[in-house]
């Protein structure tokens, strides 16, 4: 096969995927309301010998329980319902269920919307419940499950603002750290974190784990020269570690760092948590925000009362900010502008790829010297280095609209270059708040 029929080959089965993963979910659907109804000894339970339907799909799909679990959590969300009456009624969520038939929506997203969706439903009127499906479905044909669920959470917060805080507390009384000696003398430590916590621990691995992927190391090499010394030459070292074990290295320097001294070890001095939510919200303390990394969201409650840290930087949008755009006079990016593109993007700005803005750099679009790019916000991406070489290589064009960032594949991997959006998943709309 050529590049392109591989691609096209690739493209059809995951199409025939999402149809079977829709008939799998209609299935799971339909066992789960046999197992809940069709009680005695002549049920389905006891035909089976299964306790209910997800039991029963691990046996029969050979699949694992979270995966049997999601299938029939879906089935019953888009499945029509019968009332007391015998009257049919649709399905509680029929636009996913609608899109799971067409083949556009695979069941992991749909999982994530009518999850979310069912969480805000008790405090959201039917109106705006409706709306709220219609745009996270339309969002999800087009884009990966990750993004989905992150878009999925801001609706459920959107429609559902008095219940931001309650879920906050929840989160917090689960946290917990978990020490275990493994039989080969290794120790695993498992660490659930709330949100806030978890914001802190991220920017400080981060910051430390960045500073490594964007530091060049050189070692001496040995080199003849004329007797007087002074003849050096350096090799360029390449990084062995995984981004797993810099991760783990960086955690035990701050350890090992916080019982030496009292002073942050090198780029912690500069690691701040960015907590972003709307200039209403900080004045009031309602609703909700967001810190930079952590896709659950707090009360703004809570992010007031971090503002009182030093090392949190508030991200109020709709308020005064720096001047962003300086032109072709300046080539470097300020701290200021790094903040807003790192606002924008979220992190590195390709969609799929989710390292955090500590990993990348701000490239230009348009560069610098070669093409009089500008140094502004319009000509701005952040990139890590894996996407930020892969994009130059395959040959991918980079566009910014309405501050929003999209990638257009090049010819050879979607003939029709149809731009595809990086960056932040879109805001809820505002009719659903």
């Amino acid at each position: 096969m050529s590049d392109a029929e591989l691609l096209t080959v690739t493209d059809a089965i995951f199409a025939a995927q999402r149809q079977v993963e829709a008939l799998a979910a209609r299935a799971a659907g339909e066992l789960q309301d046999r197992f809940e109804h069709d009680a005695g000894s002549h049920g389905i339970a006891a035909k089976t010998g299964c306790r209910n339907a997800a039991v029963l799909l691990t046996d029969v799909g050979q699949i694992s329980l979270a995966e049997a679990g999601r299938l029939c959590r879906v089935g019953s969300a888009t499945r029509p319902r019968v009332s007391l009456l015998g009257e049919r009624m649709p399905a509680p969520y029929p636009q996913v269920a609608a899109a799971l038939d067409a083949g556009a929506l695979n069941v992991d997203s749909a999982a994530f919307i009518t999850q979310n969706l069912a969480q805000a439903a008790p405090r959201a009127t039917a109106e705006d419940l409706d709306l709220a499906e219609q745009a996270l479905v339309s969002f999800a044909t087009d884009n990966p499950v990750d993004s989905v669920r992150k878009l999925s959470i801001r609706y459920r917060d959107a429609l559902d603002v008095d219940g931001i805080e309650p879920r906050e507390e929840v989160l917090v009384s689960r946290r917990s750290l978990v020490r275990t000696v493994l039989p080969n003398g290794m120790k695993r430590y498992v660490l659930e974190a709330d949100p806030v916590s978890a914001a802190f621990c991220d920017a400080a691995i981060d910051a430390l784990v960045g500073a490594e992927l964007r530091s060049p190391r050189f070692e001496p090499t040995e080199n003849s020269d004329d007797g007087d010394g002074c003849a050096e030459s350096h090799e360029l070292l390449t990084e062995t570690r995984t981004i797993q074990q810099m991760s783990f290295d960086a955690f035990v320097d701050i350890v090992r760092h916080a019982l030496s001294c009292t002073q942050g070890p090198g780029p912690l001095a500069h690691t701040t948590v960015i907590v972003r939510m709307t200039l209403q919200s900080l004045l009031d303390g309602l609703g909700e925000a967001q810190l930079d990394g952590i896709e659950q969201p707090i009360s703004a409650g809570t992010a007031r009362r971090l503002a009182v840290d030093a090392h949190i930087i508030p991200m109020v949008l709709g308020g005064d900010s720096k001047v962003l755009d300086f032109g072709v006079g300046r080539r470097l990016f300020s701290h200021a502008q790094k903040l807003a593109i790192a606002e924008r993007d979220g992190g590195c700005a390709t969609a799929g790829c989710n390292r955090p803005a500590s990993y990348t750099e701000a490239h230009h679009i348009l560069w610098w010297k070669a093409h009089g790019g500008p140094t502004n916000l319009d000509n701005c991406t952040l990139l890590c280095g894996p996407c930020h070489h892969r994009i130059h290589r395959e040959g991918w064009d980079i566009l910014v609209k309405n501050n929003v960032i999209y990638f257009i594949p090049p010819a050879s991997i979607d003939p029709n270059r149809r731009p595809r959006r990086g960056g932040r998943p879109p805001l809820p709309n505002p009719t659903a708040r």
